[in-house]
């Protein structure tokens, strides 16, 4: 049961094997070393907190991620702190690693509730230029 619990941490982004030091995810390649990502034949180096979050953003893909689990997750503070630094950080994170629509990812603010990251298919793209 132990080893369960402890995969579904690993795969909900909140425990990594102390071996693994470089995800990769679509086109993007975390480096936990480094605290840099790769992507498009570029390398962007992240501060520890923006990692974290772009890290916790791309695990998971496609899913809502809540405001009180990214305060808990990437700055381990308590649920029911009020802070802009979360939007902060989304803003320099989309900024930094380009995350818009017509380069195939979008990350959007969920409004009272938090952040999701989607990968944006090029037909979708395509379909509303």
């Amino acid at each position: 049961m132990l080893a369960r619990v402890d995969a579904l941490l690993r795969r909900a982004g909140l425990r990594r094997p102390p071996n693994r030091r470089r995800d990769v995810i679509g086109e993007y390649s975390f480096d936990a070393a480094q605290f840099a990502v790769t992507f498009r034949d570029r390398t962007v180096t992240l501060t520890p907190k923006e990692f974290r979050f772009a890290l916790l953003l791309f695990s998971n893909l496609s899913r809502p991620v809540s405001r009180a689990h990214i305060l808990e997750t990437v700055w381990s503070w308590r649920r029911d702190v009020r802070s802009r630094t979360v939007d902060t950080h989304a803003s320099r994170v989309r900024t930094k690693l380009e995350l818009r629509p017509e380069l195939g990812y979008a990350l959007t603010q969920l409004y009272g509730f938090g952040y999701q990251l989607d990968a944006v298919p090029a037909e979708a793209v395509i379909a509303t230029s």
